[in-house]
């Protein structure tokens, strides 16, 4: 198998609201969420996270309850 030499872009946009002027974007991880595994912008990473059950804020490592 050979290995592509083409370079993959990236959209540095919100998966959820479709922002393109954040200044940051997060990687969001939760097995429960329709956005899990994309890039998501501060209010959206926020709402997200909230909607985690209290077992899976624990995994997270900014979460100290």
């Amino acid at each position: 198998m050979r290995k592509s030499t083409q370079t993959k872009k990236l959209a540095y946009m919100c998966a959820k609201c479709f922002k393109t002027d954040a200044l940051k974007l997060g990687w969001f991880f939760g097995s429960d969420s329709v956005f899990s595994d994309c890039l998501l912008c501060n209010p959206c990473f926020k709402e997200s996270f909230n909607q985690l059950t209290e077992n899976k804020k624990k995994e997270w490592a900014f979460y100290d309850k």
